[in-house]
């Protein structure tokens, strides 16, 4: 068997090129050249027309053509993206070989522009439910890249990217909780149902990865802009979040009990603690949410480290948080 690296690519080029050529001829050329994308990135928007004029054979499998579409767009993915009507217009509501190349494509597409993909939103929601794994991941990564820019359009899709976040495949929750962040920051109403499951995978300690337990105390400061009191109940989940080595989650928790500190201070007092601990912290994300956190609880335990901290801190903004909580202090 030729190596990827030595296959003579002029010659797959000319394959591909001749409509006469046999559709097993194709489908064998165009899985030589999936394997010689995968180790050469230089591999590419050269094949991208004939891969599109093979996607529309009846004779040839078209799994095939949009798994080799997908590597091309892995390397070169503005020149895939011409092909973007031609590869979406194979989407169906099945758990086919076919839906899950072609969302697999369009997962290497959609960070170009997700634009392109509002449409589809209805689409992929339905998507979520498959009882392909693949597909499902593939759907809601998709949602993600689309929430990042209009939070707006899957908005929507706020109820079914929910049900059984808790419970989901890792990569899913990922994405999930990706796309929800992008919307609840905007629209905290939109988590509100979700708070308890939220709490659940930030309590789920080591057996969930940190990014995604980060992100779900994310989520809670989110919805805790707008209810602070519903987060409130879930006050010992954060406090203890707060003990986290990963900057990510301890920095969300802090800045998850400021919003609540700010409606009702009393009921996150348990928090002053752990957040003294925290004045020290080697991240400047992290001391600011603390030190915003110490001003609104007026943690008078803190004032004298306060007011160094205002004087000495390596960060500007970090200074300046800390001299606003002394105010608050005094």
């Amino acid at each position: 068997m030729t190596e990827p690296t030595h296959v003579d690519l002029d010659e797959l080029s000319k394959i591909l090129s001749t409509p006469t050529a046999p559709p097993n001829a194709h489908s064998a050329v165009i899985i030589a050249l999936l394997n010689v994308a995968r180790v050469r990135d230089d591999v590419g928007g050269e094949f991208v027309e004939d891969l599109g004029r093979l996607l529309g054979r009846p004779s040839l499998d078209e799994t095939i053509v949009l798994r080799g579409l997908r590597q091309l767009a892995a390397n070169d993915a503005e020149a895939v993206f011409e092909l973007r009507d031609e590869i979406t217009n194979h989407i169906s509501p099945g758990d086919t070989d076919v839906t899950q190349a072609v969302t697999g494509c369009c997962v290497e597409l959609a960070a170009t522009e997700p634009t392109a993909f509002v449409d589809l939103v209805p689409t992929l929601a339905t998507l979520l439910e498959s009882e392909n794994k693949q597909i499902r991941q593939n759907a809601v990564y998709i949602l993600s890249q689309v929430a990042d820019e209009y939070p707006e359009e899957v908005k929507p899709v706020v109820p079914q990217l929910i049900d059984d976040i808790d419970a989901r495949e890792r990569n899913y929750q990922t994405n999930a909780l990706s796309a929800l962040g992008a919307i609840v920051s905007s629209y905290p109403a939109a988590g509100i149902q979700a708070i308890d499951a939220f709490a659940e995978i930030v309590d789920s300690g080591t057996d969930t990865p940190t990014m995604v337990r980060a992100n779900a105390v994310g989520l809670l400061g989110d919805v805790a802009t707008e209810y602070p009191a519903e987060v409130a109940e879930h006050g010992t989940v954060l406090v203890e979040s707060l003990q986290s080595d990963d900057e990510f989650v301890a920095g969300n928790a802090a800045a998850a009990i400021v919003h609540i500190a700010v409606s009702d201070s009393e009921t996150v007092e348990e928090a002053i603690p752990a957040l003294v601990e925290l004045m020290d912290d080697p991240s400047p994300v992290v001391r600011r949410n603390t030190y915003k956190a110490l001003g609104h609880l007026e943690a008078t335990v803190a004032l004298e480290n306060l007011r160094s901290i205002a004087e000495s801190d390596p960060d500007e903004t970090v200074r300046t948080v800390a001299a606003w909580a002394v105010d608050q202090l005094t």
